[in-house]
């Protein structure tokens, strides 16, 4: 065989394994990012099953969506784990892309692990799907939603689940604002984003549970370290972000910097100083009760 058809055999064989190998770990961030972390409320209560026992520890269970996953920003219920130590459970009852209504969906995934604290971080994808009005027919469709996302629906969804909760669980209770939405002040995004939290206060005691004002403090931050953001909310940095951080191994603190944020990494998730401060807080709370 002449030595150019071996190169070329060479070469060919080295495309073909190359794209399996790419093709398996492109698999393997997908189902990452669109499958519920290995320490969710199902696992927890098959877990438990299997043992056939109680654990002894305390169950904290943490409800929200992308941000409380962790697969596409830094992950605040690790760093809470590091200083809690192995006296409790931790449960990630995160999901990403999802909405309030689609918590309430899988309330009793959560009510069955018998927690004995609840953090609630949901409704940022409400206020972004409203403020954008992006929900078209695809979207409702990959989310089960019934209808388009408005801020009363939101309401009426997230007061079912503290009601759900509250009702069929002894936990204590943290209601938490939503995180920034960008990080330019005068943005509509931004006072969405304030909107929301204002009206998740009022709810919070409304059912007189205990509130963390997240947003509030992102915002206290931003005063002290002010951002230059180099895109508007209006441009869409997710799956950038997502392709930098799992194809180049960049952190999400090195793509927040690229871009201009103090918080965040792409107008919605969060660095490790925006973590820090959701982490904080539910530390205060857990540690007070």
């Amino acid at each position: 065989m002449k030595a150019g058809y071996i190169v070329l055999i060479v070469i060919f064989g080295f495309i073909l394994i190359s794209g399996i190998l790419f093709f398996i770990y492109y698999q393997s961030v997908m189902w990452r990012i669109y499958h519920y972390p290995r320490d969710n409320p199902y696992n927890y209560v098959k877990k438990m099953k299997r043992k056939r026992k109680t654990s002894k520890k305390k169950r904290i269970v943490f409800i929200g969506d992308s941000l409380t996953h962790g697969s596409i920003s830094v992950n605040y219920i690790r760093m809470i784990a590091k200083k809690l130590g192995k006296n409790y459970d931790y449960i990630n009852a995160g999901m990403n892309a999802e909405l309030a209504y689609n918590v309430l969906l899988r309330i009793e995934s959560i009510i069955a692990c018998k927690p004995d604290f609840l953090t609630i971080l949901i409704g940022t994808n409400d206020a972004n799907a409203e403020i954008k009005n992006i929900p078209n027919k695809k979207m409702l469709e990959m989310l089960n939603l019934p209808r388009k996302p408005a801020k009363k629906w939101y309401i009426e969804n997230l007061e079912k689940i503290i009601s759900e909760l509250k009702e069929k669980t002894d936990a204590k209770i943290a209601l938490c604002s939503i995180p920034i939405m960008g990080e330019e002040i005068s943005s509509k995004a931004f006072k969405q984003s304030i909107d929301y939290s204002k009206t998740i206060c009022e709810i919070a005691n409304k059912h007189e549970i205990s509130y963390l004002p997240i947003n509030e403090k992102m915002i206290e931050y931003l005063k002290r370290y002010p951002s230059n953001p180099k895109y508007p909310h209006e441009k869409r940095l997710v799956e950038d972000a997502a392709y930098k951080h799992f194809l180049f191994r960049k952190s999400f603190d090195k793509i927040s910097e690229e871009y201009g944020f103090s918080l965040l990494v792409d107008h919605v998730h969060i660095n490790t100083e925006g973590a820090k401060i959701i982490a904080n807080l539910i530390l205060d709370f857990i540690l007070s009760k």
